[in-house]
């Protein structure tokens, strides 16, 4: 068998990365279902326990780094960027044995700033991760290579800024940059419940809750709040006038549908007035609604038009 076919995930992975980087359609979920068929390749060799299939992967893995040059993900490497650097570093962590083989991360770590792993993750990988420009502004492989690196630090066991006991005073909490405190909250959050921690009044998610700086965060930079709000950490509140559309749009869909059946419209009209007072309400009440909610959404896009003009008039 050669290495390819034993390895196949790996180059499979790798093609689709390729398809990324030439423009064409990109898929979160398959390159999500990709990434976890080669993570899974990782372990099962690693319960395999030979040297040479090991290998084969650090030579399969080091050929498909270097057939695209790359050192930073500007420039239309970034998937390809993310994914070698995470594998690279998560190959000897999965498997302990591998650690004799590393053509695949020293190829990888003469790329880097920072030459310790953790450093490299929590503030060159994690900062790029923050990048509005990379990923085609996709929050769903920011969320998953933030994820991703999460899971492979509690594997290894790396130190927690959140969980050191230097690090629960306010100044400490609102001095760690951005990257590391939301990678920090990722690998809490793969292992206790944001909804417990914000309950307990000792854990530094509630102080960071609590001292708004969660919220400051949030309102700073989109990409924050995305990612917040993925892990849990940020309530969701649904604008007056969004909560209308919501409803206006669900008791319409709700008439509508009643109407998708003819004949059985037909049938139960026939069977009583009551019946037809029924479906002649229901059409006046729709047609009430759609009304109710144009003249409603009229008068709102009129009052934030004065509010611009008056702006415009207070700075002329």
């Amino acid at each position: 068998m050669s290495e390819f076919e034993r390895h196949k995930a790996i180059p499979i992975l790798f093609n689709y990365v390729a398809e990324y980087e030439n423009g064409r359609k990109f898929e979160a979920n398959e390159f999500i279902n990709y990434f976890e068929n080669v993570m899974a390749h990782l372990k099962l060799v690693r319960d395999q326990n030979k040297l040479d299939i090991v290998k084969g992967v650090d030579d399969t893995l080091l050929a498909e780094f270097d057939k695209v040059p790359f050192t930073t993900p500007r420039g239309n490497t970034d998937m390809r960027y993310f994914t070698a650097h995470l594998l690279a570093t998560a190959f000897p962590i999965i498997i302990p044995m591998a650690a004799q083989f590393q053509q695949a991360y020293r190829f990888c770590i003469k790329l880097r700033q920072n030459k310790a792993d953790i450093d490299f993750l929590e503030l060159e990988y994690a900062s790029y991760l923050l990048d509005r420009s990379l990923l085609r502004k996709s929050p769903e492989f920011r969320y998953f290579f933030l994820s991703k690196v999460a899971e492979i630090q509690n594997m290894n066991h790396d130190p927690n800024i959140l969980e050191e006991s230097s690090g629960q005073t306010l100044d400490k909490l609102e001095s760690i940059p951005a990257p590391r405190l939301l990678l920090a909250l990722r690998r809490r959050g793969l292992v206790l419940s944001p909804g417990q921690v914000l309950q307990d009044r000792q854990s530094p998610e509630y102080k960071l809750s609590e001292f708004k700086i969660f919220s400051r965060m949030a309102n700073s930079n989109p990409l924050h709040y995305d990612l917040l709000l993925g892990m849990g950490y940020l309530k969701t509140q649904i604008p007056f006038l969004g909560k209308v559309k919501q409803f206006s749009v669900s008791g319409l869909q709700s008439i509508m549908g009643i109407f998708r059946a003819p004949r059985y419209v037909w049938f139960a009209l026939s069977r009583s007035r009551a019946n037809v007072f029924f479906f002649m309400t229901a059409i006046v009440l729709a047609f009430v609604l759609l009304i109710s909610v144009i003249k409603l959404m009229g008068a709102y896009d009129h009052k934030k038009l004065m509010e611009f003009d008056r702006r415009i008039k207070e700075a002329r």
